[in-house]
């Protein structure tokens, strides 16, 4: 998908690893997001995971679009008051 002159692609992940309240590691499912310059995804700018139950809250892909679309929001502000 295209977003503010990036290109996002979404997909499923079963074997996310965080670490619940009490410390433990664990495997989760969700997504991995990985944002492109273009479309040809040969410059990649970033990519992370959102899981379900830490970043998102269910395993649905438009859900894991709105967090993607939150995370190219999130740097745009970033780049914008780190200008000089």
């Amino acid at each position: 998908m295209r977003y503010k002159g990036f290109y996002i692609k979404i997909s499923p992940d079963s074997n996310i690893r965080r670490v619940d309240k009490k410390g433990r590691d664990i495997l989760c499912e969700g997504f991995l997001i990985q944002v492109f310059a273009d479309e040809t995804e040969r410059i990649e700018i970033d990519n992370f995971s959102a899981a379900v139950g830490f970043e998102i809250l269910e395993n649905s892909f438009a859900e894991a679009v709105q967090f993607a679309k939150d995370f190219v929001e999130c740097e745009e502000k970033l780049c914008k008051n780190n200008a000089y």
